[in-house]
């Protein structure tokens, strides 16, 4: 099924304000992940598709602006269709800049079509002082479909000891297959959940990965790695891996993000490892 977006009206220029959308399909022709459709409203994009391991799609979205503010709504929508195999990442980190008062919104849509394999790997998110954000991302799975996706939100720039003092996030992301919902994880932000010991614990950054179908012995494997970094924790429920990480900055992170990436794909996607070129850049 085509990813059908709602147009979104745009804004008159003099309140600044971007209404953006993307809406991208991929299809499987010949062995091989094609982008076959891309359509895109406001400062969304991507880079023509690259192919460092053959049949796999790589692309990288784009915000040419380099960030969201207050008024700001962003909706992107990625249709993998039946038997593709997809690579998505980010050049840089998102910002959503202080709010004027106003909501800034992001939706993502993922939907990953039988026998398919999207692999989301997006750059940190920072969340400036004063903030007002709403982002959603929604996974929709089929049968024998497979996801593997993070999520990294850095509250403040913690190396120029700006904190996260004002303002609020709300931070959400689904997984449902077949309508059935396999997640649903929801974290309100601000500066009462950050400082709880119950919430955050004066952490700067939370970062959430996940995997399915995942299995018992990657959940051991994972908690393995995972094991020397205090501030973490992992599950395994309905087949859903879920791996989540306190940390002060966001590159710690990435680097055991990566590792477990790495470390589960020969399994999960039968696959070796292959870094989208960007991150070298």
């Amino acid at each position: 099924m085509v990813v059908a977006l709602e147009k979104v009206p745009e804004k008159p220029a003099e309140f600044g304000r971007w209404q953006g959308a993307l809406s991208l399909v991929f299809e499987n022709r010949q062995e091989k992940t094609y982008l076959t459709h891309r359509s895109h409203q406001g400062p969304l994009l991507v880079q023509r598709p690259f192919y460092p391991e053959g049949p796999v799609c790589h692309v990288y979205l784009i915000h040419p602006p380099g960030g969201v503010v207050g008024g700001d709504q962003l909706t992107i929508a990625i249709d993998c269709r039946v038997d593709t195999d997809v690579v998505v990442t980010t050049p840089a980190a998102g910002k959503f800049y202080r709010s004027n008062g106003q909501l800034a919104d992001q939706q993502v849509l993922l939907k990953v079509a039988k026998g398919s394999v999207l692999e989301y790997l997006p750059q940190e998110t920072i969340l400036f002082d004063g903030a007002v954000v709403k982002t959603k991302t929604r996974v929709e799975l089929d049968e024998n479909s497979r996801f593997f996706g993070w999520e990294m939100v850095s509250l403040g720039r913690p190396a120029c000891h700006e904190r996260f003092s004002q303002g609020q996030a709300t931070v959400a992301i689904e997984v449902f297959k077949q309508d059935q919902p396999l997640l649903i994880d929801r974290m309100v932000l601000n500066e009462q959940t950050i400082k709880a010991s119950s919430g955050l614990a004066g952490h700067a950054l939370v970062a959430t990965l996940v995997v399915y179908p995942a299995t018992k012995a990657q959940l051991d494997k994972v908690r393995v790695m995972i094991d020397e970094h205090r501030f973490s924790g992992v599950t395994l429920r309905n087949e859903v891996l879920i791996v989540r990480l306190l940390a002060e900055q966001a590159e710690p992170v990435k680097t055991v993000f990566t590792a477990i990436w790495a470390a589960l794909r020969p399994d999960f996607n039968q696959r070796q490892p292959c870094l989208p070129r960007i991150w070298s850049t």
